[in-house]
């Protein structure tokens, strides 16, 4: 069978997803159980590295004008995570603080592997009004089958296995690497990326700032909601189950959006789930009954999928091809890092004072600034 591009993007995706369920879902529980880091703790760890997420996606990607090099780069970042888990599984009795320290330099190095996969996905696919949604569910697909089939694993096996399946999982995500072209028949390539000609558009300014914020504020679901509901009894599995729902939903919409005319009604649609991310964040602080969260979950396709999708798309439409990386980076490097920096650390603090839940009000706040931000934006940016 010939391997085509779609190909190479769907196992791009679904490889880099499992990895980022590991990340997300589940290293904060192992490092809180397993390895015993209280809370407050794990929110600075995650805080600090998702501030310097900044700097690794800028100088990392910066220079990135090949798919040759956007190859090689993936493969030493994948290689040194390999590493680090595999020294993290055999050596017995490792020290705690080693252990910190490479789950921090993990976390920092592996960010740029997004908007690089993100970037591939974009140059590679040529139909992008017609197939990103579709292409980009199988990421989605991924998460959603890695959340529900892990959160059995460690249920039934224990949360020592945990650096097993990164092993396994990044090994996956490594052959998936070696299918991206090496050479690309495209003169603009050899284009270096402008960061001053990026910051000069005022409009992508404002809607990476909107939608850094909305995604941000899951900076409380990301890092604590699994700590969060364990509180209340609910296992491992039905954690795994409710982000499993969450990315069902997430899937639906990427079905779905290709064939909406997102262009008549682009900053709507950003107050439009600044105001659902708001409600979502509102109701799982009012309700930790399993079912009703299940319903709650459901949001997630409007307050990630279409916020996400919101910015893909101006990038694509609106920014030149030689910035798209970069801002692709700038993107994930001020939605997960910067912002999310700030939000988590606030949230781990939250729980220092027997407030566990109310990172999440704190998250609808945030949520609600986008709103603002799109209604101003005439008066502060002059657009």
């Amino acid at each position: 069978m010939k391997i085509t591009n779609n190909h190479r993007i769907i196992l791009l995706y679904s490889t880099v997803f499992i990895l980022v369920s590991l990340n997300t879902v589940y290293l904060p529980v192992w490092l809180n159980e397993t390895i015993k880091l209280n809370v407050q703790q794990i929110g600075l760890l995650f805080g600090t590295a998702g501030f310097l997420k900044i700097f690794s996606n800028y100088f990392i990607t910066k220079n990135i004008k090949t798919f040759r090099t956007r190859r090689l780069i993936s493969i030493l970042i994948t290689s040194f995570m390999l590493t680090a888990f595999i020294f993290i599984s055999f050596i017995k009795n490792l020290d705690v603080t080693l252990v910190v320290i490479l789950s921090f330099l993990i976390l920092i190095i592996f960010s740029p592997i997004l908007p690089i996969v993100e970037n591939i996905n974009t140059s590679l696919n040529k139909k992008f009004y017609n197939t990103y949604g579709k292409l980009r569910i199988s990421g989605s697909i991924a998460f959603c089958i890695a959340v529900f089939i892990v959160g059995f694993i460690l249920d039934r096996f224990g949360k020592d296995v945990l650096p097993l399946l990164y092993i396994i999982f990044s090994i996956f995500f490594l052959c998936s690497i070696y299918l991206i072209p090496i050479e690309e028949n495209r003169d603009k390539n050899i284009l270096k990326g402008n960061f001053s000609e990026l910051l000069a558009d005022k409009v992508f300014i404002v809607v990476l700032f909107s939608c850094s914020i909305i995604l941000a504020s899951h900076a409380m679901y990301y890092s604590f909601s699994a700590i969060y509901w364990r509180k209340y009894n609910i296992s491992l599995f039905q954690v795994g189950f409710l982000w499993f729902l969450g990315v069902c939903a997430e899937i639906l919409f990427f079905l779905l959006i290709d064939k909406v005319k997102i262009k008549n009604i682009f900053f709507k649609a950003i107050i439009f789930v600044s105001l659902i991310t708001s409600l979502r964040w509102i109701l799982t602080f009012f309700f930790t009954n399993f079912f009703i969260l299940i319903f709650i979950q459901s949001l997630h396709a409007f307050t990630f999928g279409l916020t996400h999708y919101l910015v893909i798309y101006y990038i694509y439409t609106k920014i030149s091809f030689n910035n798209q990386l970069l801002a692709q980076s700038l993107y994930h490097a001020l939605s997960s890092g910067v912002i999310m920096t700030m939000l988590t650390i606030l949230a781990g603090f939250s729980f220092t004072f027997h407030l566990e839940g109310i990172g999440f009000l704190i998250m609808a706040v945030f949520s609600f600034l986008s709103i603002i931000l799109i209604y101003v934006r005439g008066y502060i940016l002059k657009i």
